[in-house]
């Protein structure tokens, strides 16, 4: 349908329209058929001379804990071990096993031509007039469970991780309350009331439940562990779905079969009374979650969806009863008023504020950096929380919480890969007219490719069109709303098929999709998704994918890699000083961006700025990004299977050991080994601009160091003094007293507009000045903070140093001598002693 599709683009209403009716068309038959097999079922001879309602509860019981059986059996097993078309056949062998069982118990025999024994007939035979307010019943309470199923899941996901393990484990406990409820429904003693005086007081009872579900739902205790709202055990999972979901779906296994006995008592056929029971009872399935997800969710938020939900529950319950049913003067009115009372009171002592503390649990983790949250969505898909952390009164930045998980932030560590998506493509494609991004996030890399005064255009396809509106939400030091700029188009689409339909071609695509593990994120990972990227660049054109193996795996990062080689032969991975990788591919005939164009990322202003404060302050540091390239990516993913759209269970749930990571992290961010893959590298060769291969050994030096003080802590005093003696950079300076160019900004806008200095701006200020290689500024204010006596004894040490550094030693013999008291004495300050001693004949104070 590709060509169709592309064809169609510029209509996009008809394109959407086109889409479901083509699904809908490969569907049509496998499903109707599946819509027939119970009601035909019904009309067997094993069965008719069975009671009905017995009959109706064990069919559709042991039919719905199939279902369950098989959602976790292809979940767990086959999926992973058979893949998707593999596992897509095993159910069509079991449906051909079911078929071989139901014509042997049959009975059949042969049949003369042009004649077809009765029992075999379908017929329509609605007897008297439909029970219309049944078959209402029969779709309201339909609509009701899929749509709560949806809500149901959203607030789950406030709490567990949104994998698919813990999708098909809340699946799986929805299935076995209606499986559950529809066997007990075969058991219910008819003489205790018939199913139509039982059905308004099971749907009051479904209303309540529905309320105190919720109301008394099992908060998860958080330990102290930013991951502790973000559950993954399937055993937790299952707890906490059983509290909130089962006592319903319980309630709604019984529902159906009772309400089926009904419509049957007044619709002669078994047949016809199944068929349209169950034609209602699936077409408000279909219509519940549309209504949830669209309309209840954004509109209601979750915890009003509730209440209504139990109103219509309500509702249903007064329609499904006959007058003399809420007779006082009869022990199931009397019944039904208690239960409507209870309902009321439920209703009217709500604890309305209660869904606060389910939202507040989500972001909980979040908040002990100090952030605060500005502003809450409950979108189509996600429930999204936008939190910001103040500095000195300023905006520092920003953290979205989609759900239970920081999807997406502005922290300056976080904003060093993402401007990269942008600057490592655009340094090697100057002359790029085009770009497209995949998935907005909070717009940083936008706002680095908007910064490009030569690109043309920009197109930004995100599935979530929340996201897009919180765009105007962010503000601080450097950045810019890249939605105003008149050279950006957006759509609200979904990656791979925006891939597939959009006609046009680009010069640069990147993509920084959500965390890997997110149920739906693996389809961006796989080779079929990578080969779509390929196809929609230019010739000459570059791809720059997320690739954080941290969250990963080994054999997990390695089955991505080989995806991303296959399809892109000239492929490599860069990184700053950390494990969030860039796998970059290149669609040939390859060459040498014009050199000049190229260092004009590092005269325009605004590319200038931008690159010194992400660390990318010179030319030649781009080049020490470098990891690796196509070769050792071949060689390293020899006899590895690529992650693939047949088998995405290739990319687990399972949690990466870290120390395994860092350890294979290491291999390709050693110096080194690193500095050698750079100048042996027949790609670099080709298309890496010749002055920017000068002078590398030192920028891989700092890079490594970098990564080792990151993951570890170092001698932060010898990372210093290894910046401020052996290089000119100054964001590893500012980096090393947990500083950055963003904090600093912030800073000095602190002290111009305050009277005097401000104190809790200091290590900023002194980080600036060390920065900037103004070491009398620095010490100045280190000597301002000595007359207030030091908050921080580090302060101390590196006054001293800089006193030496700065060719003062002996202003460094006395401040050491007389603080000397004051100083604990261990291997740090044996050392700083020793080496002060040796560089600058430095006497320590005995």
């Amino acid at each position: 349908m590709r060509p169709v599709f592309q064809a169609l683009w510029n209509h996009q209403q008809f394109l959407n329209g086109l889409r479901f009716s083509v699904s809908f068309s490969i569907l049509i038959i496998p499903t109707t058929a599946m819509g027939l097999t119970l009601p035909v079922l019904l009309e067997d001879p094993l069965l008719t001379h069975q009671e009905f309602a017995r009959t109706i509860g064990i069919l559709y019981g042991f039919n719905t804990l199939g279902a369950v059986a098989g959602a976790l059996l292809g979940e767990a097993y086959l999926i992973r071990t058979c893949g998707l078309l593999g596992t897509g056949l095993t159910a069509g062998c079991m449906s051909c096993a079911a078929a071989g069982i139901a014509w042997l118990f049959s009975g059949a025999k042969p049949v003369t031509t042009g004649q077809t024994p009765k029992r075999f007939r379908l017929r329509l035979s609605l007897g008297k007039r439909p029970p219309w307010s049944l078959l209402f019943v029969s779709m309201g309470a339909g609509a009701i469970l899929l749509g709560l199923e949806v809500i149901w899941f959203r607030f789950m996901r406030l709490y567990v991780a949104s994998t698919s393990t813990a999708f098909c484990v809340m699946l799986a406990v929805v299935l076995v309350g209606i499986g559950l409820g529809s066997v007990t429904s075969s058991v219910i003693p008819r003489r205790l009331a018939s199913p139509r005086k039982l059905l308004p007081i099971l749907l009051l009872v479904a209303a309540i439940g529905t309320l105190l579900s919720y109301l008394f739902f099992p908060v998860p205790v958080l330990q102290g562990n930013t991951n502790a709202f973000h559950i993954e055990s399937w055993q937790q999972i299952e707890r906490l779905s059983l509290a909130l979901m089962f006592p319903v779906a319980f309630l709604s296994g019984i529902l159906f079969p009772l309400i089926l006995t009904c419509v049957q008592r007044e619709v002669a056929s078994r047949m016809n009374s199944a068929g349209l029971t169950i034609l209602f009872n699936t077409t408000g399935a279909a219509l519940g979650p549309l209504l949830a997800c669209f309309v209840l969710l954004p509109w209601l938020g979750f915890q009003s969806s509730f209440i209504l939900c139990a109103a219509c529950y309500a509702g249903l319950a007064i329609l499904a009863s006959e007058k003399p049913t809420w007779s006082i003067r009869r022990p199931l009115g009397i019944a039904l008023l208690a239960l409507a009372a209870m309902l009321i009171l439920i209703i009217a002592t709500f604890p309305y504020h209660r869904d606060e503390t389910h939202f507040a649990n989500a972001r909980r983790p979040y908040e002990a950096d100090g952030s605060h949250l500005i502003k809450r969505i409950e979108g189509a898909a996600d429930t999204l929380q936008l939190l910001r952390r103040d500095l000195f009164g300023e905006p520092y930045y920003y953290r979205l919480i989609t759900n239970a998980y920081s999807m997406s932030g502005t922290l300056p560590r976080s904003q060093r890969y993402m401007r990269l998506f942008a600057y490592l493509p655009l340094a090697l494609r100057p002359e790029a007219e085009n770009a497209l991004l995949i998935c907005y996030g909070m717009g940083v890399t936008a706002d680095a490719f908007t910064r490009d005064p030569h690109l043309k255009h920009l197109d930004v396809v995100d599935i979530s069109k929340e996201v897009f509106d919180l765009a105007s939400s962010y503000s601080g030091p450097g950045y810019s709303n890249p939605l105003r700029d008149p050279r950006v188009t957006t759509f609200v689409q979904d990656g791979r098929f925006f891939l597939q339909a959009s006609p046009e071609s680009y010069d640069i695509i990147t993509g920084e999709p959500p965390p890997l593990k997110v149920a739906g994120t693996v389809n961006l990972y796989t080779q079929q998704f990578f080969s779509l990227l390929n196809d929609r660049l230019k010739d000459g054109g570059i791809a720059t994918f997320w690739l954080p193996i941290y969250q990963l795996t080994t054999d997990e990062t390695k089955a991505i890699l080989r995806g991303f080689h296959n399809v892109f032969p000239n492929a490599s991975v860069w990184a700053t000083c950390d494990l969030e990788w860039i796998m970059t591919g290149m669609k040939g005939p390859l060459h040498k961006p014009n050199e000049a164009a190229a260092r004009a990322l590092w005269s325009d202003v605004g590319t200038r700025l931008d690159l010194g404060r992400i660390g990318i302050e010179v030319p030649a540091q781009m080049s020490a990004l470098f990891l690796m390239d196509g070769e050792e990516i071949d060689r390293i993913t020899q006899g590895v299977e690529p992650l693939s759209d047949l088998y995405p269970k290739r990319l687990t749930d399972v949690h990466p050991d870290l120390n395994a990571v860092h350890q294979f992290g290491y291999t390709y961010l050693e110096r080194s080994a690193a500095f050698h893959r750079f100048l042996s590298s027949s790609l670099i060769k080709e298309i890496w601009p010749n002055e920017w291969k000068k002078s590398l050994e030192l920028l891989f030096l700092v890079r490594e160091t970098r990564y080792l003080s990151e993951i570890s802590g170092s001698n932060w005093l010898a990372e210093l003094d290894l910046y401020l003696r052996h290089t000119q950079l100054r964001t590893p300076v500012l980096a090393v007293q947990n500083s950055d160019e963003f904090r600093l900004a912030l800073a000095q806008k602190l002290a111009v507009n305050s009277p005097s200095l401000p104190v809790a701006a200091l290590p900023d200020l002194v980080a600036g000045a060390l920065a900037r290689r103004d070491l009398p500024g620095a010490i100045q204010l280190l000597e301002g903070e000595r007359d207030r006596a030091f908050a921080n004894i580090n302060n101390l040490f590196l006054l001293t140093y800089l006193y030496c550094l700065n060719g003062k030693v002996e202003k460094a013999e006395a401040l050491a001598a007389a603080e000397n008291g004051s100083i604990q004495k261990d291997w740090f300050v044996d050392w700083l002693w020793g080496e002060l001693q040796a560089e600058f004949g430095f006497r320590p104070p005995r």
